[in-house]
């Protein structure tokens, strides 16, 4: 992992991520870059960047939180994708300075059994307060801990959440881990928990506390889903075809699919997404292939580029280029291209008609002082106390090349790990970690990094169990290692 320049190239300092500034005479709200302004050659990164501009804003919240943490114990009382080809992308934009980003994670050296090579969370519901991780173990089986009402752990023995990680029942040789979805090394793939998991031709989804297998058509080498409102699964098959099923209401199913909430389709073949090494599922659909080209489809809100109308159901490239890496819940986006991280999805606040739904809708970069390997996003949660609603907003994490964890946004539970329950305005530096991480993931309340170890460590909230310590309801400031089976 490196990052070069010559010796003009401006260094990557810290500062605020983009904030947006007051609108324009044209009724278009405008975003300040500070990455762009002090690295121009990285404005090659993307096709129609003036469009960004004009219609993005950024991923950061200039509001403090100021409510009671959620969950109630947030002050204290009783979500791997596979890794990016390695990739050396030069950048020249007609000026002396050439950077050079390597954007590959961090490797993974398991010297110290048990190891993790892989992690992930539990939940692929936008909304979920219940929280939860699971990680694909070096001896080819999953373990999960956390929150387990409709079966996230995938263990029948297991009653109530556990704050301790278990292993998921009956999985072996498991290559590919993407929630409660995993894939063994013959292709085969298993899914437990709630989900669109192909086991009723009445529902789009099912609950199941244990894993089942999925009667895909082919082969597969990772299965991604979604239970945000339209539930529905895809498979990236070895053909590098891609598959989905499920109901359409996000017509996430191609051309000709019914969008009625009650058809329950089977899996079928996405003409145009074929080719993908990778695919992540939320209110859109994305596939990313061997050039870094990103590809969206599915709802307007989160699909990270114009659409006409509120869905669009044709695979159609994001403007961004040497896209290594995305992640995705419900509306919220982020992906890391060329070591910059972008994000887009809903607007800000509680749902209000006067406001302009698709104000974040395009990608925005983030500001970070390095440049990134991963990055990870949540949604924001309308909560309710004494009648009263109010939003917990969003959060990131990221991971840099040089193995550094950097968190923003939602930190009331002491998530952002830099040891204080403020709200994160700009990206702070993770506190205490024992090695360079290299993975990453994010709930509402609490975050989880695998190291370059193999280990584990985790912060935040602990309602559920989800910091995989043994440790008592809470929250922990600093991180802590999972106990791994």
């Amino acid at each position: 992992m490196r990052t070069t320049r010559r010796p003009l190239e401006a260094e990557w300092t810290r500062s605020s991520i983009a904030e947006p500034s007051p609108r324009d005479t044209d009724g278009v709200r405008r975003t300040r870059r500070p990455i762009a302004a002090r690295v121009p050659a990285l404005l090659a990164l993307v096709t129609s960047l003036s469009a960004v501009v004009a219609m993005s804003t950024s991923c950061s919240s200039s509001d403090d939180d100021t409510r009671e943490s959620h969950p109630s114990d947030a002050d204290g009382g009783a979500d791997a994708a596979p890794e990016a080809d390695r990739e050396d992308v030069v950048i020249d934009a007609g000026i002396a300075d050439v950077l050079v980003v390597d954007s590959a994670p961090l490797p993974i050296e398991c010297k110290d059994p048990p190891c993790a090579i892989a992690l992930t969370t539990t939940s692929a519901t936008s909304g979920s307060l219940e929280e939860g991780y699971c990680a694909l173990l070096d001896d080819g089986t999953v373990a999960c801990w956390g929150a387990n009402a409709e079966g996230q752990l995938g263990s029948p023995e297991t009653i109530g959440n556990s704050p301790v990680p278990v292993r998921v029942s009956g999985l072996s040789k498991i290559t590919q881990l993407d929630h409660s979805c995993a894939v063994d090394s013959d292709g085969s793939a298993f899914c437990w928990g709630r989900g669109p998991f192909l086991q009723s031709e009445a529902s789009a989804t099912t609950v199941e506390t244990t894993p089942v297998r999925l009667p895909l058509p082919g082969p597969a080498t990772k299965v991604a889903f979604t239970t945000a409102n339209n539930y529905v699964g895809c498979a990236l098959l070895r053909d590098r075809s891609v598959v989905c099923w499920g109901s359409n209401l996000g017509q996430q199913l191609g051309d000709g699919v019914p969008t009625s909430g009650g058809y329950n389709h089977p899996p079928r073949t996405i003409e145009a997404a074929s080719g993908a090494k990778d695919i992540a599922l939320g209110s859109a659909a994305f596939v990313i292939d061997d050039t870094g080209t990103l590809k969206s489809w599915g709802a307007a809100i989160g699909a990270g580029r114009p659409i006409s109308l509120q869905f669009d159901r044709w695979p159609t490239k994001v403007a961004l280029d040497h896209v290594s890496m995305i992640d995705t819940i419900g509306q919220e986006a982020c992906a890391v291209a060329n070591g910059i991280g972008w994000c887009w999805g809903a607007r800000e606040g509680l749902a209000d008609v006067r406001l302009d739904q698709y104000i974040r809708a395009l990608p925005a970069a983030v500001d970070t002082p390095e440049p990134l390997t991963r990055i990870a996003t949540s949604q924001s949660l309308v909560v309710s106390e004494n009648l009263i609603s109010y939003v917990h907003k969003r959060r990131w994490c990221a991971t840099s090349v040089t193995g550094a964890v950097y968190c923003w946004g939602l930190n009331n539970a002491g998530q952002a790990g830099d040891g204080t329950k403020q709200f994160a305005l700009e990206p702070v530096q993770v506190a205490n970690l024992p090695a360079p991480a290299a993975e990453v993931k994010v709930m509402p309340y609490s975050t989880c990094a695998i190291l370059t170890t193999g280990k584990v460590y985790c912060w935040g909230s602990n309602s559920y169990g989800q910091l995989g310590a043994g440790l008592p309801r809470g929250t922990v400031l600093q991180p802590v290692e999972v106990k791994l089976p």
